[in-house]
Protein backbone atom coordinates (compact mmCIF):
# COMPACT_ATOMS: atom_id res chain seq x y z
CA UNK A 1 0.00 0.00 0.00
CA UNK A 2 1.25 3.44 -0.63
CA UNK A 3 0.81 7.10 0.03
CA UNK A 4 1.22 8.45 -3.49
CA UNK A 5 -0.34 11.82 -4.29
CA UNK A 6 -4.00 11.83 -5.25
CA UNK A 7 -4.69 12.33 -8.92
CA UNK A 8 -7.45 14.87 -9.64
CA UNK A 9 -10.70 13.41 -10.95
CA UNK A 10 -9.86 9.89 -9.82
CA UNK A 11 -11.17 7.70 -7.00
CA UNK A 12 -8.45 6.38 -4.71
CA UNK A 13 -9.55 2.99 -3.34
CA UNK A 14 -7.55 1.27 -0.61
CA UNK A 15 -7.97 -2.48 -0.44
CA UNK A 16 -8.47 -3.35 3.23
CA UNK A 17 -9.49 -6.98 2.63
CA UNK A 18 -7.94 -9.79 0.59
CA UNK A 19 -8.53 -9.32 -3.13
CA UNK A 20 -6.97 -11.51 -5.81
CA UNK A 21 -4.67 -10.06 -8.46
CA UNK A 22 -7.20 -11.22 -11.05
CA UNK A 23 -9.98 -9.22 -9.41
CA UNK A 24 -7.73 -6.17 -8.99
CA UNK A 25 -6.95 -6.30 -12.72
CA UNK A 26 -10.63 -6.70 -13.56
CA UNK A 27 -11.59 -3.66 -11.45
CA UNK A 28 -8.94 -1.54 -13.15
CA UNK A 29 -9.99 -2.75 -16.61
CA UNK A 30 -13.67 -2.01 -15.96
CA UNK A 31 -13.11 1.33 -14.23
CA UNK A 32 -9.88 3.03 -15.34
CA UNK A 33 -10.60 6.14 -13.22
CA UNK A 34 -9.74 4.20 -10.05
CA UNK A 35 -6.36 4.39 -8.37
CA UNK A 36 -6.33 1.02 -6.61
CA UNK A 37 -4.00 0.96 -3.60
CA UNK A 38 -3.39 -2.68 -2.87
CA UNK A 39 -0.70 -4.58 -1.00
CA UNK A 40 -1.54 -8.02 0.36
CA UNK A 41 1.53 -8.09 2.67
CA UNK A 42 -0.12 -6.20 5.57
CA UNK A 43 -3.26 -8.36 5.38
CA UNK A 44 -3.51 -11.54 7.48
CA UNK A 45 -3.45 -14.76 5.48
CA UNK A 46 -6.90 -16.23 4.88
CA UNK A 47 -7.51 -19.69 6.35
CA UNK A 48 -10.37 -20.40 3.94
CA UNK A 49 -12.24 -18.52 1.20
CA UNK A 50 -13.86 -15.29 2.46
CA UNK A 51 -11.92 -15.41 5.75
CA UNK A 52 -11.44 -11.64 5.76
CA UNK A 53 -10.32 -11.57 9.40
CA UNK A 54 -7.56 -14.07 8.59
CA UNK A 55 -5.28 -16.03 10.87
CA UNK A 56 -5.61 -14.61 14.42
CA UNK A 57 -2.03 -15.56 15.25
CA UNK A 58 -0.66 -13.34 12.47
CA UNK A 59 0.53 -9.81 13.34
CA UNK A 60 1.84 -6.91 11.27
CA UNK A 61 5.31 -5.56 11.79
CA UNK A 62 5.43 -1.92 12.92
CA UNK A 63 6.45 -0.91 9.39
CA UNK A 64 3.53 -2.85 7.89
CA UNK A 65 1.12 -1.25 10.39
CA UNK A 66 2.35 2.22 9.50
CA UNK A 67 2.05 1.52 5.75
CA UNK A 68 -1.42 0.00 6.21
CA UNK A 69 -2.70 3.04 8.13
CA UNK A 70 -1.08 5.43 5.65
CA UNK A 71 -2.90 3.74 2.76
CA UNK A 72 -6.24 3.69 4.60
CA UNK A 73 -5.83 7.31 5.60
CA UNK A 74 -5.14 8.42 2.02
CA UNK A 75 -8.17 6.76 0.39
CA UNK A 76 -11.44 8.17 -0.89
CA UNK A 77 -12.96 4.68 -0.58
CA UNK A 78 -12.20 1.41 1.18
CA UNK A 79 -12.76 -2.10 -0.11
CA UNK A 80 -13.58 -3.92 3.11
CA UNK A 81 -13.66 -2.93 6.77
CA UNK A 82 -10.07 -2.56 7.95
CA UNK A 83 -9.07 -5.58 10.02
CA UNK A 84 -12.77 -6.56 10.09
CA UNK A 85 -12.75 -4.54 13.29
CA UNK A 86 -15.16 -1.76 14.33
CA UNK A 87 -12.46 0.05 16.35
CA UNK A 88 -10.13 0.13 13.32
CA UNK A 89 -13.00 1.35 11.16
CA UNK A 90 -13.70 4.18 13.62
CA UNK A 91 -9.99 5.07 13.74
CA UNK A 92 -9.85 5.21 9.94
CA UNK A 93 -13.02 7.29 9.53
CA UNK A 94 -11.71 9.80 12.10
CA UNK A 95 -8.15 9.91 10.74
CA UNK A 96 -9.21 10.25 7.10
CA UNK A 97 -11.49 13.26 6.59
CA UNK A 98 -11.44 12.57 2.84
CA UNK A 99 -12.96 9.12 3.19
CA UNK A 100 -16.37 9.02 1.48
CA UNK A 101 -17.21 5.35 0.91
CA UNK A 102 -16.65 1.99 2.61
CA UNK A 103 -17.77 -1.22 0.91
CA UNK A 104 -18.23 -4.09 3.36
CA UNK A 105 -17.71 -7.56 1.99
CA UNK A 106 -19.83 -9.96 3.98
CA UNK A 107 -22.94 -10.26 6.07
CA UNK A 108 -22.53 -8.44 9.35
CA UNK A 109 -21.08 -5.26 7.88
CA UNK A 110 -23.95 -3.21 9.26
CA UNK A 111 -23.38 -4.50 12.77
CA UNK A 112 -19.67 -3.65 12.47
CA UNK A 113 -20.53 -0.11 11.39
CA UNK A 114 -22.95 0.17 14.31
CA UNK A 115 -20.29 -1.16 16.72
CA UNK A 116 -17.84 1.48 15.46
CA UNK A 117 -20.08 4.08 17.13
CA UNK A 118 -19.59 6.65 14.44
CA UNK A 119 -21.13 10.07 14.97
CA UNK A 120 -24.08 11.31 12.94
CA UNK A 121 -21.70 13.62 11.04
CA UNK A 122 -19.37 10.71 10.24
CA UNK A 123 -22.29 8.57 9.05
CA UNK A 124 -23.46 11.48 6.90
CA UNK A 125 -19.98 11.90 5.35
CA UNK A 126 -19.20 8.22 4.65
CA UNK A 127 -21.44 6.00 2.51
CA UNK A 128 -21.54 2.31 3.48
CA UNK A 129 -22.44 -0.39 0.96
CA UNK A 130 -22.29 -4.20 1.14
CA UNK A 131 -21.98 -7.33 -0.96
CA UNK A 132 -23.96 -9.34 1.60
CA UNK A 133 -26.63 -11.45 -0.03
CA UNK A 134 -25.16 -11.61 -3.54
CA UNK A 135 -24.70 -15.36 -3.20
CA UNK A 136 -28.19 -16.07 -1.86
CA UNK A 137 -29.75 -17.28 -5.11
CA UNK A 138 -26.85 -19.56 -6.17
CA UNK A 139 -26.74 -21.05 -2.66
CA UNK A 140 -30.48 -21.71 -2.73
CA UNK A 141 -30.12 -23.39 -6.14
CA UNK A 142 -27.29 -25.55 -4.80
CA UNK A 143 -29.40 -26.55 -1.78
CA UNK A 144 -32.29 -27.58 -4.04
CA UNK A 145 -29.83 -29.50 -6.23
CA UNK A 146 -28.61 -31.35 -3.12
CA UNK A 147 -32.14 -32.29 -2.10
CA UNK A 148 -32.96 -33.54 -5.60
CA UNK A 149 -29.65 -35.43 -5.85
CA UNK A 150 -30.40 -37.16 -2.54
CA UNK A 151 -33.99 -37.95 -3.54
CA UNK A 152 -32.87 -39.45 -6.85
CA UNK A 153 -30.01 -41.43 -5.30
CA UNK A 154 -27.37 -39.56 -7.29
CA UNK A 155 -24.44 -40.77 -5.14
CA UNK A 156 -25.41 -44.40 -5.96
Amino acid sequence: MGTEERAPGRLRVAVAAPLSEENCARILALEPRIDLVVDQAPLPPMRWPADFAGDPSWHRTPAQQQAYHAALDSADALYGIPDVDPATLARTVRANRGLRWVHTMAAGGGSQVKAARLTADELERVLFTTSAGVHGQPLAEFAVFGVLAGAKGLPA
